[in-house]
């Protein structure tokens, strides 16, 4: 697929095509870089695989194409309002016109909705079950009948988890039935063929954001909070209950029919076993799966090789080398800090989780000397500048380097890194110690001082 066109102003911007992942957070992904040259102009042949969505990006914004192997595509693009008003030549142009009227009349209505889930979730009056219902009517105003549909069906998505949501933010008050809303609730998104196998493609997760959610609304994260007497990370708590969370989420999985809706939808399940409890513990799920949808070999084939990644990063093996410059621009390598416990620490200043985290880490960063324990700090920012300005205004007095590429970026990556926080404790020898199973506000200082005694 031939794409060229032009681009006003980029900066430090990084610019992609990319194919949608299989699995939104594990898979391998296809990215395309674009280098504009000095007039901002560009061109790319990007080969087509499958019929899977490509997306262009510039940084943290978004505009998906269509991908068509015999499409000229020809964009002029202002970066101040892209992804809006981006001039196009196309075989689609009808489509990416409908398209982008869609993005125009949504400008900002995600904001909106998950503004008035907060006032949801903190009892307060709001529209946002209405405004969730007001992006589905936008989008099959503008999106019916073009290649652009799927949008219809991701929004849909969106709505049936902001209602589940709403259960969890309702529990415990008077005369509420959870069971019964939970149950109406899918009962009414099966009635609207959310869990068909195109439905759940259009989903930003699959099925993931559903089942997580549904399994919130028995309470579970509060009891493992009150047993624990403190509130945990969601990361935490999801390890500890993981038994009791996931037969929760196979309720969801009974309403679907449809073998390769079925197994589309498992397979989501087995990758999130395998990236976030022990791979002992992920592997007996994983060998039902693979026995169960043979047939399927896409899934099983993206299965075995998330097994195998995540295995060759469990405890005992090898840490993963990295050579990251700090913000003076001096090189850091994994072999500067043989010797001692090292705790690599990938975080954005978006992310709220990792900043909470910062108050008990300097207190055991204090108690521990440099001879035993250190910290690094690996951003996972996509602006270099951002970043820096971010390290000055969180003052941790651990290093601090960077790497470029936001979840890209290739330490994280060789740790198979798929959200963050998230952290590794590497040991004296350079091998891994703990895979993202320790917080500083949950066990990091209980585990430190077992090993250091040791």
């Amino acid at each position: 697929m031939s794409i060229t066109g032009t681009i006003d102003y980029t900066g430090n911007a990084q610019i992609s095509i990319s194919e949608q992942p299989l699995h939104y957070k594990y898979s391998p992904k296809k990215i395309y870089s674009i280098s504009p040259e000095q007039n901002g102009a560009f061109e790319i042949n990007v080969p087509i695989h499958t019929t899977k969505n490509l997306i262009l990006s510039i940084d943290d914004n978004s505009f998906s194409l269509i991908p068509d192997a015999s499409d000229e595509l020809k964009l002029l693009i202002s970066r101040s309002s892209f992804p809006l008003d981006i001039d196009i030549e196309s075989k689609f142009l009808k489509d990416y016109e409908a398209y982008q009227t869609y993005l125009n009349e949504i400008e900002g209505l995600d904001k909106r909705i998950e503004k008035e889930m907060n006032n949801f979730k903190a009892g307060l009056e709001n529209s946002a079950l209405e405004l969730s219902a007001q992006k589905i009517q936008i989008a099959e105003k503008n999106l019916s009948g073009t290649a652009f549909e799927y949008f219809i069906k991701k929004a849909k998505g969106e709505l049936i988890v902001n209602k589940i949501k709403s259960v969890e933010y309702r529990l415990g008050q008077n005369g509420f039935d959870a069971g019964s809303e939970r149950a109406e609730i899918l009962e009414q998104a099966k009635a609207d063929n959310f869990f068909t196998f195109e439905s759940l493609q259009a989903q930003r997760a699959g099925i993931r954001d559903v089942t997580h959610y549904y399994a919130r609304t028995f309470g579970i994260y509060d009891s493992v909070n009150q047993a624990y007497g403190k509130d945990l990370a969601e990361y935490d708590i999801k390890r500890l209950a993981y038994e009791e969370l996931n037969e929760k989420r196979m309720e969801v999985i009974d309403y679907i029919e449809d073998r390769k809706a079925q197994a589309y939808a498992k397979m989501f399940l087995v990758a999130e076993r395998i990236g976030e409890i022990e791979i002992s513990k992920a592997e007996s799920g994983y060998r039902s799966y693979l026995d169960e949808y043979s047939e399927f070999e896409e899934y099983t084939n993206f299965l075995t090789y998330f097994y195998n990644e995540i295995k060759s990063v469990s405890p005992g093996e090898p840490a993963k080398l990295f050579s990251l410059k700090d913000e003076q621009g001096n090189t850091h390598t994994l072999e500067d800090y043989k010797g001692k416990y090292v705790l690599l620490d990938f975080w954005a200043g978006w992310c709220q989780p990792c900043l909470d985290e910062f108050p008990v880490m300097r207190d055991i960063y204090n108690d521990f000397s440099r001879e035993d324990f250190e910290i690094i700090g690996i951003s996972t920012e996509i602006n270099e500048d951002v970043w820096r300005s971010d390290i000055e205004k969180f003052e941790n007095p651990w290093p601090q380097l960077y790497g470029g590429n936001g979840f890209d970026q290739e330490t994280f990556k060789a740790y198979k890194g798929g959200g963050i926080p998230f952290y590794i404790l590497i040991d004296p020898d350079g091998n891994i110690a703990r895979y993202n199973d320790i917080r500083a506000t949950f066990n990091l200082r209980e585990v430190l001082n077992n090993l250091i005694d040791e």
